[in-house]
């Protein structure tokens, strides 16, 4: 039995509270059987950005005609784009580990609970009075009894197919669409629903869904019953009855927590419905010293939530801070051809809460910048409180993902409107449009 401080178990985002254990001296073991960094930086959010970077250049050129410049892709090397990609996330895990720290030590293998205090990796068992859970969550996977990609092997392929098949309607589905789409592969999406991007706001998603589909081909209202695989292609059986021929077989129908496969039935630590692991407003669990954070958690299935989570836990854990968490407006943005970002409620959940509230909309073409860079699709909307408090913010069009930061600031010091009518925004740029909606919302108010 070897004693710590502290365990970590499960290395993604964890990486603040080891940081902060490393400063404070603690005596820290982290166990991970996969790469450190878990998904974000090895099979998410950082490759999956990197891959899309170059589908917005493709599309920037076939787009080019609009602004009467005459310009083609004369051709696209996918080989040295995915191995551009691959080469640089291959860094992390070496980069990570070199700089874990000298209280910390690394251990290399599957973690699983003894009890509430003791953990056990590779045949030792190690523990502690404070442990954090961080394991993350993985995809869903179909029985279909062939192989296929998730979102966890996509990254690793090393040529582009001529045709590409995704399962599911998610932001998964529809950012990896958005590369295999802009470099030239033949992109089809089976969305069981009938729309993608199900959680968004209605108005901002049907708008996005116009747009995408003048590019990908979408199959709403479209299950796969079978599949074959004869080594190199597949035939896709559909619920309507059709077929379709593709060369490669992508499933993102959501993803799962890591909580099955951790020797959780040997604590007092408990899981909800969803599997997740119940935590209260200081990331605890119902096991004493045993705290969780990131997917595993399941409060948010965001990066940028579980590091805030992670920052928050390396202060409690070295008693600078006893506040219970703070999230504040959380965003998210789907990083496609329009982009959307959205925080706060939509207008469905206002709606079926029957909460009073008053809506705004401004297409971004209203303002200067939208026009220069002819944004047809870009709208802002913005739903308001009969005091003025801001309740929600949708955005579909360019650079939506910098635009909503505005209104999150906005929502998180001060919460009114009059926030986002009294600043200054800079003309002639696209942050004008954050300004015109908010007008347009203070002028209802004041009716």
């Amino acid at each position: 039995m070897r004693a710590f401080d502290l365990i970590l178990l499960g290395a993604g985002n964890s990486a603040d509270v080891y940081r902060a254990a490393n400063t404070a001296a603690l005596r820290t073991a982290v166990i991970e059987k996969g790469l450190l960094g878990g998904t974000c930086p090895n099979r998410g959010c950082i490759p999956s950005k990197l891959l899309l970077g170059h589908a917005d250049v493709a599309d920037g050129i076939r787009a080019a005609g609009r602004f009467h410049i005459d310009a083609s892709i004369g051709s696209i090397d996918g080989d040295a784009i995915l191995r551009d990609v691959r080469e640089y996330t291959d860094l992390w895990d070496g980069k990570l580990a070199g700089a874990l720290g000298e209280n910390i030590t690394l251990f290399r293998g599957h973690g699983r609970f003894v009890d509430d205090k003791t953990v056990e990796v590779n045949g030792e068992r190690l523990t502690a009075d404070k442990i954090v859970i961080g394991t993350g969550s993985r995809p869903r996977r179909l029985d279909l009894g062939v192989p296929y990609l998730t979102s966890d092997e996509i990254f690793s392929i090393e040529s582009l197919p001529d045709s590409v098949v995704f399962v599911g309607g998610g932001f998964i589905s529809a950012e990896l669409a958005h590369f295999f789409s802009g470099v030239g592969v033949q992109t089809t999406i089976l969305a069981r629903e009938g729309s993608l991007l199900g959680r968004e706001d209605e108005e901002t998603a049907g708008i996005f869904c116009e747009a995408f589909g003048r590019r990908v081909d979408v199959r709403y209202h479209t299950e796969l019953k079978r599949a074959e695989f004869d080594g190199s292609r597949y035939t896709l059986h559909l619920s309507d009855g059709s077929t379709l021929d593709t060369g490669l077989l992508v499933v993102a129908i959501g993803r799962v927590p890591n909580s099955d496969d951790l020797g959780l039935e040997n604590t007092s630590v408990r899981l909800d419905s969803r599997g997740a692991i119940e935590t209260d407003d200081h990331l605890r669990t119902t096991a004493p010293g045993v705290f969780a954070l990131g997917d595993v958690a399941g409060k948010y299935a965001f990066t940028h939530t579980a590091s805030l989570e992670a920052a928050y836990l390396g202060k409690l854990l070295t008693s600078a801070t006893d506040e219970p968490i703070d999230y504040g407006p959380v965003p998210h943005a789907v990083f496609t051809e329009p982009e959307l970002a959205g925080v706060g409620q939509t207008e469905r959940e206002l709606i079926d809460a029957k909460i009073d509230y008053v809506k705004a909309t401004v297409p971004f073409k209203n303002v200067t910048k939208g026009r220069a860079i002819k944004e047809e699709h870009g709208l802002a909307k913005l739903l308001v409180a009969r005091d003025g408090t801001i309740l929600g913010a949708h955005l579909v069009g360019a650079h939506s993902s910098i635009l909503i930061q505005e209104i999150v600031a906005a929502m998180k010091w001060r919460n009114h409107v009059s926030t986002l009518t009294d600043v200054i925004h800079l003309h002639p740029g696209l942050p004008e449009v954050i300004g015109s909606v908010a007008a347009k919302a203070a002028r209802k108010l004041a009716q």
